[in-house]
């Protein structure tokens, strides 16, 4: 049963209405002693509770896409087994040798292709979703190489979010058509490879090298299977939240990778402990900080008055850039902290990064 689909969540709505009525029936009928009594009730209101918070926590994440299945729930997604997705084997000739090991499938569900490739440089193996254009099987594109974006999602977010909640294929087509955007290929890496540890996409001390894995592992493997442009002034980087940390720190860290970041209601100074512990790590891995290296890139910081600390923080960051980094600002008068809110800052996003980026060629 999926944690994003009705049956689960129809099942939590009987239970969270059910359990109040079972209680009610049941309050006087507690047969024993006071002690008895007194037990069975606090039970039965423990379990009108739970059930309660039980469909507040699947609402909560239908509309967040954090844990869309129980491996993701449970820290054990792409630990054992392989991928089973619907559809084709990718067999279509791309900009290297085929499959990798990670055995990139195309999943209906999402329209993407999904593997699990393994990292030869940081040593993560993780799910990447890889979404291609149209034009891609276009006899006029024939041969021709397309320009990335690198899709970061939030803590504890996976990579179908950018897919589920932010629906950003659809985003991306819509802004296609209107003249807004040109083809890019959407790569959407797993940026929490440990349960529960946020690394801000970071290279840890004696931990995973996730930093690592974003800018090279991935590369590497998107440029070997598809067509993808493999220069710097191809791909950008896009995340939302704690993923709008890392697209631009990344940016910052990898101008020679990156040519430009999109941060949707990030923030600019690390909170992982495994940065703050480590002033040295602090001033290798703060956007704000990074901003004194002077990176040639360009960053585009969005967000919403109403996000609280979000207008702040892009403030300060703005008040710190230094040519040649470029900074342009993109900040709405309302709206939360919500998949809803950064779906509907897309299209401006992505007409912003087609006046940088270049391809397809």
């Amino acid at each position: 049963m999926s944690l994003l689909g009705w049956p689960l969540l129809i099942l939590f709505v009987v239970l969270a209405l059910g359990a109040p009525v079972g209680c009610l029936m049941a309050w006087n009928r507690v047969p024993g002693p006071d002690a008895v009594r007194v037990t069975a009730r606090l039970g039965m209101i423990a379990l009108c509770q739970a059930t309660a918070l039980m469909l507040v926590g699947t609402l909560l994440n239908r509309s967040l896409h954090l844990y869309p299945t129980w491996a993701d729930l449970f820290g054990t997604a792409g630990r054992n087994g392989n991928i089973e997705a619907a559809g084709p084997t990718l067999t279509r000739p791309a900009g290297g040798r085929g499959l990798d090991e990670g055995g990139f499938r195309f999943d209906r569900d999402s329209r993407t292709h999904v593997g699990h490739p393994s990292g030869a440089v940081s040593g993560i193996r993780a799910e990447v979703r890889v979404w291609l254009p149209p034009q891609y099987d276009d006899p006029a594109y024939r041969g021709r190489r397309f320009p990335v974006i690198e899709l970061l999602p939030g803590f504890p977010g996976s990579s179908w979010t950018w897919f589920g909640a932010l629906h950003v294929a659809g985003e991306l087509e819509k802004a296609m058509r209107n003249g807004q955007a040109k083809p890019y290929i959407l790569v959407s890496p797993t940026i929490t490879v440990q349960p529960g540890r946020d690394t801000e996409c970071t290279d840890i001390t004696g931990g995973p090298r996730v930093a690592t894995w974003l800018t090279t592992d991935v590369r590497t493997a998107v440029t070997r299977d598809f067509r993808a442009l493999p220069n710097a002034e191809s791909w950008a980087t896009m995340g939302y939240s704690t993923g709008g940390f890392c697209a631009v720190k990344l940016a910052e860290q990898r101008p020679d990778l990156f040519r430009a970041a999109v941060s949707l209601a990030g923030y600019f100074k690390p909170t992982s402990p495994d940065i703050t512990r480590d002033a040295n790590a602090v001033h290798a891995n703060s956007p704000m900080e990074l901003l004194t290296t002077r990176p040639p890139v360009d960053l585009l910081l969005g967000g919403t008055r109403t996000d609280r600390g979000t207008a702040s923080a892009i403030d300060a960051m703005v008040a710190h850039v230094q040519p040649p980094t470029r900074a342009f600002t993109y900040i709405l008068s309302n709206g939360g902290h919500l998949p809803k809110v950064w779906e509907g800052m897309l299209a401006k996003s992505f007409d912003w990064l087609t006046q940088r980026v270049t391809g397809p060629s």
